[in-house]
């Protein structure tokens, strides 16, 4: 009740004396009352607190135009850098909005004003300073920038995920059918500024951080689990073009935080599945990308040849990484495959030709253990004089490959499962011979 009070009394002082110092000690109050609603971490369930953020009813009056107001300044002074009072607000703002979508109840008002175009335009000019590898970024300091645009994504989940289906299906929960009819209140609708926006920030990103990738692939994966108006919106061809060259960026295995890279590739595959379940449930002039174009580009990663890289890029450790991606990839296509509509996804791998695709993966797998234990007995006729660490990563290298051989036949397995016409299929066009 005193917070209340204090609010209560803040907005007084700030309607009669217009100053605003007093709306940011309103802000900063406000924010403060209900900070328990700002789960911005995309990893964590959300945790269900007792007490509610107030209806937009509830709040001051013209509250939600002064802010806009306040945010559109923001806005504008953007591109010339913000003082540090000015970052402070918007940051304050961007909370606000994030607190207010944790009533359910305000998700569809708050999605249909200008306020999240504007924290688009904001992130958007944000991350191309965090991509820069200008020497003044490294002097300066970047908390500020990461932190706006961290909370800025938080908002766009609240309006566009307001279950928090993703975070559901990432922690291995997924909500049946019943659970998401439910779900009483709908998703915003998706802003058309997003798909320029996602696309735009994964161009030219390799000075962007890790951890920001990861985000952003969240907040892909949150709109597409949302619900599928927007899922539907946000499929396109820049999206899938965007996902697809996430997964094959080889340039991040040698230079990047193995357990970054890692987590970026597993959300990708996680988004593809997704993707892939989406389009399965929809009719064909709701899409904008046919299932059948995302598999081809998918197989095509799966066996892209390793002869046409520059050689620099052929190291063992690098080789080993793209084994490790193959294994993820082929591992997907069973999560893929454990959908309500199996058999009608079943004869899209059909039709994609994921047999040859992956008997022919699997003969370049003996085809490429074989020359590297050729290359191994050639250059390696003194064991006692090679280090143990080689050793050992010749062992993993093998092993990886073994495992390579495996997820194979088991995807081979998965796309046959239960499906007599599959299987009649593999034994005229490839033979068990072949296996």
């Amino acid at each position: 009740m005193a917070a209340r009070e204090r609010l209560f009394e803040l907005w007084m002082l700030y309607c009669t004396k217009k100053d605003p110092d007093y709306l940011r000690l309103w802000l900063d109050n406000f924010v403060l009352s209900y900070e328990q609603f700002l789960d911005v971490d995309f990893e964590k369930l959300p945790t269900r607190v007792d007490d509610m953020p107030p209806g937009i009813s509830l709040l001051p009056d013209n509250i939600l135009q002064v802010l806009r107001i306040q945010l559109l300044h923001c806005v504008q002074k953007t591109a010339d850098g913000l003082e540090e009072q000015q970052q402070a607000l918007s940051i304050l703002l961007v909370k606000f909005f994030i607190i207010l979508c944790r009533n359910l109840s305000n998700v569809e008002e708050i999605g249909t004003c200008s306020y999240i175009n504007h924290v688009i335009t904001m992130t958007t000019l944000y991350i191309q300073q965090l991509k820069s590898k200008k020497k003044e970024k490294e002097m300066a300091d970047q908390t500020s920038i990461e932190e706006f645009v961290i909370h800025a994504l938080a908002f766009c989940e609240s309006l566009y995920d307001p279950y928090r289906n993703w975070r559901h299906r990432i922690s291995g929960r997924i909500l049946s059918s019943v659970e998401k009819s439910r779900q009483k209140y709908k998703p915003a609708s998706l802003t058309v500024e997003f798909v320029p926006f996602f696309y735009q920030c994964f161009q030219e990103s390799e000075h962007l951080k890790e951890s920001l990738k990861c985000c952003l692939l969240h907040l892909f994966g949150a709109i597409v689990a949302g619900g599928q108006r927007n899922a539907l919106q946000a499929i396109s061809p820049a999206t899938m073009e965007v996902l697809m060259r996430v997964l094959s960026d080889c340039d991040s295995w040698e230079e990047g935080d193995p357990e970054e890279v890692g987590r970026k590739r597993e959300l990708t595959l996680k988004c593809l599945t997704q993707v892939v379940h989406i389009l399965l449930t929809s009719s064909s002039d709701q899409r904008q990308v046919e299932t059948s174009t995302v598999l081809e580009n998918y197989f095509k990663l799966l066996n892209s040849d390793h002869s046409a890289l520059p050689k620099q890029r052929k190291s063992m450790r690098w080789e080993s990484q793209f084994i490790v991606l193959q294994i993820k990839m082929l591992n997907t296509i069973t999560a893929m495959l454990d959908c309500a509509d199996r058999p009608v996804l079943q004869a899209i791998f059909l039709n994609s030709n994921c047999f040859e695709h992956l008997i022919r993966l699997l003969q370049n797998c003996k085809l490429f253990l074989n020359a590297h234990s050729m290359v191994a007995d050639k250059n390696e006729k003194d064991l006692a004089n090679q280090l143990l660490t080689e050793i050992s990563e010749d062992q993993v290298f093998q092993g990886r490959l073994d495992c390579l051989a495996v997820s194979t036949i088991q995807a081979l397995t998965a796309v046959m499962k239960n499906s007599p016409a599959a299987k009649e299929v593999f034994k005229e066009r490839i033979g068990y011979m072949h296996v």
